[in-house]
């Protein structure tokens, strides 16, 4: 009846139990923000039940009514989890302003646990996207990395050609420009087995130039008819470079006369020029000094090259006879 004269005029819902067990199933029931316990209710003290909100996670404020003055039954209110302590006899001023603070301390922390709630959402969301960004950092990184390296190798590659090209711009003398080009690879790739295959007739080929780099003296001219007529009309069916480093791969290549490269890499280019074969470049050393990336993207960049000096050097010898170059199908046509 104190509370209720004390709270008159408040929008304030009061409910009434006279007992620790019907307290316990009104809160079962109910949503409540406040409760006023006396420590002597029937069937069990306000300590206990005000423990048992202050353990769970209702975070509902607890006030003890009491008769003892003791300071021990304060100590025992604030473990008990209460948020205050009422010492009878009451008054109506004291009774009004206790209950409001406590509902105070209550909106309090209520929007507190809804800001945090909030932030811990917020907080969730950041941590994807932040994953996400992340992710899309790491592809970047990626994709920047690649670009990095595609565009050193079109650099390096623009380098090696240029350099050929300086070298062959004006040549015009078919021996010269193969001697040349030789040079050029030896000087690129190092000490190697290296030879030039030229078209003939239709699927026919011969020895353009070569460079003997560790070949006996009797093995050269039966692996080079070989590779003029085995293994260069092979290669010259291909697009790009081929490079070849086990026995499997090269005996499934030239056959049963691969036994000439056995324990050799192999590298061969063909020079194609407007759809064309004019040319292919074979290099092969042994296994002990491999060829590296890099030489097969030289022979890669060029054998085009190659090909277009090829195809000058033909139209200028052959400048009066043009149809008799360009058409491969005619039998009068004169080989390269």
């Amino acid at each position: 009846m104190l509370f209720r004269q004390a709270l008159d005029g408040r929008p304030i819902s009061l409910i009434h139990a006279a007992s620790v067990a019907a307290a316990r199933e009104t809160l079962r029931q109910q949503t409540v923000d406040l409760v006023v316990l006396a420590d002597d209710l029937p069937n069990g003290g306000g300590l206990e039940l005000a423990k048992e909100l202050s353990d769970g996670r209702t975070r509902i404020q607890t006030i003890i009514v009491t008769d003892k003055t003791e300071s021990s039954c304060a100590i025992s209110a604030l473990r008990a989890g209460a948020a205050d302590l009422l010492v009878r006899p009451l008054s109506l001023p004291e009774v009004g302003e206790r209950v409001i603070c406590a509902m105070s301390r209550h909106r309090l922390l209520q929007r507190d646990r809804t800001r945090l709630t909030r932030l811990r959402r917020v907080c969730k969301k950041l941590n994807r996207a932040r994953e996400e960004i992340s992710q899309q950092v790491d592809i970047l990184c990626q994709d920047l990395v690649s670009a990095y390296q595609e565009l050193a190798t079109q650099m390096q590659q623009v380098a090696q050609t240029s350099d050929y090209a300086s070298l062959m711009r004006q040549e015009l003398d078919l021996e010269q420009l193969l001697r040349k080009t030789l040079e050029y690879l030896l000087e690129k790739v190092g000490p190697t087995n290296a030879a030039i295959f030229l078209p003939a007739n239709i699927d026919e080929f011969s020895l353009g130039g070569y460079v003997n780099y560790d070949w006996t003296a009797q093995s050269p001219d039966m692996l080079l008819q070989h590779l003029a007529d085995v293994v260069t009309p092979k290669i010259a069916e291909l697009d790009t470079a081929l490079h070849l480093t086990d026995a499997a791969a090269l005996h499934e290549l030239i056959g049963e006369d691969s036994i000439y490269l056995d324990g050799c890499h192999f590298v061969a280019t063909p020079c194609r020029a407007d759809g064309e074969i004019l040319g292919v470049m074979m290099l092969f050393r042994d296994e002990s000094e491999p060829f590296d990336p890099q030489a097969l993207e030289i022979c890669d960049s060029i054998g085009p090259m190659l090909a277009q000096y090829l195809a000058r050097i033909i139209r200028i010898h052959h400048r009066h006879l043009p149809d008799l170059v360009d058409d491969g199908d005619d039998e009068n046509a004169l080989p390269l």
